[in-house]
């Protein structure tokens, strides 16, 4: 049985739906106007929404509006009634957050039936996200422990040694020791923030309101970022000379700081995958519409497939041989890629190396 509000400033109609739920044994509140509604809703957690589009003061378009901004109702799903469906107010209501039109008249049949498809469907997404957040939990549950414990093992182990030897150890010696100690802290720092991220990516991704409005943040200057992110990442690795860099100008739909993330995972795992010495090239063009980054390295190259089984965490098993990688970072390159309606990709080589692509949409297109 679902808890129903209808809303409607005809009591007669109000009473007509109520009788008809209660018959398809649904329990049922009613409101006779929009701000009556709100006040309802702050209070009362319901299953489903009810609304009439013509009512006196609020609309129901603007109770729709209001819904979808309150925590405690922006997920609840909103079946609009209205006499006068047509195609520009279908497209209105659909764009604020309608879940559904129910056109009056309609009979007994079509009311329960619309009802029972919504609550079906809500359903269905809570079992989706519940399904989500429980593989979630399982896949950090099991690559928590190794990724944290790595770093953490060199840090204790590090401070061991200036707590046992602080009185043999040259100042050199004690100065190298505690650059490790500061590394093994970033390296932690850096996983500690992936596991994060990640959790957020995953369970934002069953968030559609959340989702849209993450694609609608102001678009970005694909050269000024992909500059700055390449150029400070070589840096970090100390490979200044081996950064080959050709950033073309287009504007991107992502923020600035999610494109740094994602760029900054790609390039530093090329660095971090090749020699010194050897090149990693990073450019952009706009080819077909998008935006489209290539980042090019000259290591031990990347298996089919990779990017298959990182949607699931899996272990990558060039990274596993590296520094303990999990390969995160490069996950939550692509579930944030994907997420921006863009994807990343393995680009063609000439037999060695990496050929990373990443895609996303153009702004203004």
């Amino acid at each position: 049985m679902a808890k129903i509000l209808v809303i409607d400033d005809e009591e007669d109609m109000r009473l007509l739906m109520c009788a008809i739920l209660a018959r398809g044994q649904h329990e049922t509140e009613s409101a006779p106007d929009g701000e009556s509604a709100l006040r309802m809703l702050a209070t009362t957690r319901f299953d489903l929404i009810l609304c009439d589009i013509s009512m006196r003061g609020m609309s129901g378009y603007a109770v729709l509006s209001r819904v979808r901004e309150l925590p405690e109702s922006a997920h609840t799903p909103v079946v609009l009634v209205t006499g006068m469906a047509d195609l520009k107010g279908m497209r209105e209501g659909m764009k604020l957050g309608a879940d559904d039109y129910l056109p009056k008249p309609f009979t007994v049949t079509e009311l329960l039936s619309v009802v029972q498809t919504r609550l079906a469907k809500a359903q269905s997404l809570r079992k989706d996200a519940e399904d989500r957040a429980k593989s979630l939990r399982s896949h950090i549950s099991l690559m928590l422990p190794q990724d944290l414990l790595n770093p953490l093992t060199g840090i204790i182990g590090l401070a061991g040694i200036l707590c046992d030897e602080a009185d043999t150890l040259s100042h050199p010696e004690a100065a190298e020791i505690a650059r490790d100690i500061q590394k093994s802290g970033e390296r932690l720092n850096r996983q500690i923030n992936n596991f994060l991220i990640y959790s957020q990516i995953e369970l934002l991704s069953t968030d559609p309101a959340r989702l849209q409005a993450l694609r609608s943040s102001p678009p970005s200057s694909l050269a000024r970022v992909l500059a700055d992110v390449a150029t400070k990442t070589a840096a970090r690795h100390n490979r200044e000379a081996d950064l080959v860099l050709a950033a073309g100008h287009a504007n991107v739909i992502i923020s600035a700081q999610n494109l740094e993330k994602i760029v900054g995972e790609i390039v530093d795992n090329a660095f971090k995958f090749s020699n010194p010495g050897m090149p990693v090239k990073v450019d952009s063009k706009v080819a077909d519409g998008v935006a489209v980054i290539n980042v090019h390295d000259a290591g031990s190259g990347m298996r089919e497939g990779v990017f298959d089984s990182i949607r699931s965490l899996s272990r990558i098993e060039r990274f596993a041989t590296q520094e303990g990688d999990s390969g995160l970072g490069l996950a939550i390159a692509l579930r944030m890629a994907e997420i921006h309606n863009g994807r990343l990709y393995l680009g063609e080589t000439d037999g060695t190396g990496t050929h990373v692509c990443i895609e996303l949409p153009l702004a203004g297109i």
